[in-house]
């Protein structure tokens, strides 16, 4: 009876198995494969309202003009820079900051980022940071500009310093909760104890053992997130500059303009982005894989 137990336990999480496999398929691969090929028909003149057969037409406008180079070149500066300072800055909290993390008000204070969204977070760094925001008015009422015009382009600019300040607003708190987890599941506490007694100080045990550790197990989150930063779209539309955009906004824009003849172009800029980002999935997570 036992035996024939097991075989029936195992049969029911291979077929639990296989239903959840399906259902996977059904929400998540298939709508995404679809909207793939219906981007790639589009994008080839197979499809839309001013279709007239297979051409490469689009690919060459989109590849001759450089926008889409450009913007990707821009959307993975965003996300490097912006996902390296929100990485940094979270590592120190999560480090420095432990027994405020467990119980203090920080555990509560980084929760409400969390809860604003990136929309509302792009309008409250343009509030804060444009030349007529709160901080220059408060730079002004000190005397350190002769007028708001002198408070430095902050929003709005080629550097993209207000995008990269709003994602790194966001994914500070997540990345210091994340890194907070991780520290008390691999007993990181234990672990600095140990190597105190071994003779070790705290700096050495934070750039050996505990950096190391926290960043390999976070390493697929943190990749992830930067690929959401790479396709955000509110954040950069409100507060990014029109000289360089964003693969997002340049895509979108494409589909918004009354001329028909650039939305097959947005649909190219559409797949070439996604079969980027599915390429970077693909070899990210088998270097994860192999270091494991």
């Amino acid at each position: 009876m036992t035996t024939l137990g097991q075989r029936l336990s195992s049969k029911t999480k291979a077929g639990a198995g296989v239903y959840l496999r399906a259902i996977f398929l059904l929400l998540a691969v298939l709508p995404v494969a679809g909207g793939l090929l219906y981007g790639l028909a589009y994008s080839f003149g197979l499809t839309g309202a001013l279709s007239t057969g297979f051409t490469l037409q689009h690919w060459q406008q989109v590849w001759s003009s450089g926008a889409l180079l450009s913007s990707l070149a821009y959307s993975l500066y965003i996300g490097l820079v912006a996902i390296a300072l929100a990485t940094a800055a979270a590592l120190f909290l999560a480090l420095y900051f432990q027994r405020s993390l467990r119980s203090g008000s920080l555990s509560y204070f980084l929760y409400l980022p969390l809860t604003i969204p990136a929309m509302v977070m792009g309008f409250l760094v343009f509030q804060l940071f444009t030349k007529s925001g709160l901080f220059s008015r408060v730079v002004y009422g000190l005397g350190w500009i002769d007028n708001l015009q002198g408070f430095p382009s902050l929003v709005h600019d080629t550097l993209g310093f207000g995008i990269i300040l709003a994602h790194v607003l966001m994914a500070m708190p997540f990345l210091t909760l994340l890194f907070h987890a991780i520290y008390r599941e691999q007993n990181l506490e234990q672990l600095q104890e140990v190597s105190a007694n071994l003779g070790a100080g705290k700096s050495y045990f934070v750039r050996h053992i505990a950096i190391p550790t926290l960043l390999k197990t976070a390493a697929p989150n943190l990749l992830l997130y930067f690929i959401f930063i790479l396709g955000s779209y509110e954040i950069p539309l409100l507060i990014g500059s029109q000289q360089h955009q964003m693969v997002s906004v340049l895509a979108v824009q494409k589909f918004q303009r009354f001329n028909l003849l650039d939305i097959p172009q947005g649909y190219a800029i559409s797949v070439a982005f996604t079969l980027f980002v599915l390429l970077l999935l693909s070899i990210s997570f088998k270097k994860l894989q192999r270091h494991a």
